[in-house]
């Protein structure tokens, strides 16, 4: 009955557009750290020197503070040499050349608030820049975890809205930190529940397409999700101030409110929690509004559910979503494609967080950078487009880890020879994890059955956040290590890609509704 509404007419469209505004919210929300816990610029406070409007850049800073690793330090100063006979120190000759202190006091720049300079965690505090992050990535981690049952227990559409109207008043509440514990406590419990959406959302849509045309709808929803890091950037930049970024950017969430009313639950779900008649409604309304000729067979059988006189037949087997999910971990052959996926999830997220926070640390405007680096998933979602259903999940998925991990190894060549070469070898990479990202969440839900599904995605999806919350730390190995990132990024993706040839192909499969049916995949 599901297959009359059409593969992908004005219905599914409509149903798309509406899920594409909760994507930029979840893009939005997954790296809203990066500008919330941002570095700025800063340097030692130099006593008698600076006065109520001395700025970063002062003529004092050349002898007041010593010179390492090409640039002023941040967090020494050259000590003073005690005369009591002059009234004004700030003078070359009253500062030892080779003489430090550490300083305590700081004076940061204004052109950005984070909450480095509003906190003053500089030099031996910035270490909590980087847990606003790690935290971030650990709720991610939590959510995930609960959110695959609250989906299948409740439907598609009931998750998303409470988890899209949860996400927006903890975001407003954190925006109101007084300080770094309170900042940590909502930094947690907003990604919590945010960490929901894209899963939520892409589930919700693939379920109202055919086979032919999942291709389309994770195209759809990729370049929602990159034009919303673009957005993020240019709000960044315009606001340049964490608390209102943050306002700005969780007030339209409170509209999801009206999903209610605008978009169906999932007529497949339904199905599966034996609410025919609902799903039988949304079956016939989607294929009035797309046009479809039902069959006479599809007729009465729709007639038939409207009415409550068509039964369902029940699964003695699986009396409890607990059972099946034990089943699934059972089978052997579903147990390997979970350890499969989650690995190359896991890498997938490393390397794509990875790569575009390393952006960010790169010389340069990071506004800009950021943007640019969002800008790049655009052709690497348009290639996905062009050949996921040429080439099939698999091959696409394969050659494009494979292509990310040679483009990091190219970095690494391209060291000290190239500049250039190496931007160029970073933006690659980018684009092609990028695809790897589209097709993973559409190969993993074409794998396991609906029953189950959200489950198990989010169970892959677990170990996307592990890898995500071990990217920050690479960037940290990389001021210790030369091109230590790199070395790591090349170093999963390229086993990730040897591995994703294992699972069976999915290409133009209808959906498995069973766990037999998943298991059967591939079989001729």
């Amino acid at each position: 009955l599901i297959q009359q509404i059409g593969p992908f007419g004005r219905f599914q469209l409509w149903i798309f557009v509406l899920i594409c505004i909760p994507v930029t919210f979840t893009a939005m929300y997954t790296l809203f750290f990066i500008f919330t816990a941002g570095e700025v610029d800063y340097r030692c406070r130099i006593q008698d020197c600076d006065g109520d409007n001395v700025g970063i850049e002062a003529p004092f800073v050349n002898f007041t503070i010593p010179w390492e690793e090409n640039s002023f330090s941040k967090c020494k100063k050259f000590e003073i040499i005690p005369n009591f006979t002059v009234d004004n120190w700030c003078q070359a000759d009253f500062f030892h050349k080779n003489r430090t202190l550490y300083c305590f006091d700081f004076i940061y720049t204004t052109d950005e608030i984070t909450i480095q300079n509003e906190w003053n965690l500089a030099c031996y505090e910035d270490w909590k820049l980087s847990v606003v992050g790690t935290v971030n990535k650990i709720g991610q981690l939590v959510g995930l975890m609960l959110i695959g049952y609250f989906s299948d227990r409740f439907g598609r559409r009931t998750a998303l809205i409470c988890i899209v109207l949860s996400s927006a008043i903890l975001g407003i509440v954190r925006s109101f930190s007084v300080n770094f514990i309170m900042l940590l406590i909502f930094e947690f419990l907003e990604p919590a529940v945010s960490s929901g959406i894209y899963p939520v959302s892409f589930i919700l849509a693939m379920e109202l397409i055919g086979p032919e045309r999942r291709a389309l709808g994770s195209f759809l929803l990729s370049i929602a999700f990159t034009l919303s890091l673009m957005l993020l950037g240019l709000e960044a930049m315009l606001t340049r101030e964490w608390r209102l970024l943050t306002r700005v950017a969780y007030a339209p969430s409170f509209l999801i409110l009206t999903y209610r009313w605008l978009i169906p639950e999932s007529a497949r779900w339904l199905v599966n929690k034996k609410r025919v008649q609902e799903a039988a409604r949304i079956i016939e309304s989607g294929a009035k509004y797309n046009k479809s000729q039902l069959t006479m067979e599809a007729k009465t059988m729709l007639s038939q559910a409207i009415n409550g006189e068509f039964i369902v037949e029940s699964n003695k087997d699986q009396k409890v979503k607990t059972y099946r999910l034990i089943m699934a971990f059972k089978s052997r052959i579903l147990l390997l494609r979970i350890v499969i996926c989650s690995f190359c999830w896991a890498a997938t997220a490393f390397v794509y967080a990875g790569l575009t926070m390393f952006s960010v640390s790169l010389g340069g405007d990071k506004f800009v950078n950021f943007i640019l680096n969002s800008f790049i998933e655009i052709p690497g979602a348009i290639v996905c487009y062009l050949l996921i259903d040429r080439m099939g999940r698999r091959k696409l998925m394969c050659l494009s880890l494979f292509v990310t991990g040679a483009s990091c190894i190219a970095f690494i060549l391209l060291s000290g020879v190239s500049v250039g070469g190496q931007i160029t070898a970073t933006l690659i990479g980018k684009s092609t994890i990028t695809i790897s990202f589209i097709i993973i969440y559409v190969y993993v839900a074409e794998l396991f059955p609906t029953e189950l599904r959200q489950t198990l995605l989010s169970t892959c999806a677990i170990f996307g956040r592990i890898g995500a919350i071990l990217a920050p730390f690479t960037l940290y190995l990389g001021k210790h290590m030369e091109s230590m990132e790199m070395i790591l990024f090349a170093a999963t993706t390229i086993p990730a890609g040897i591995l994703i040839l294992f699972p069976p192909e999915t290409l133009n499969l209808q959906l498995p509704d069973t766990i037999q049916e998943a298991e059967n995949i591939g079989k001729t």
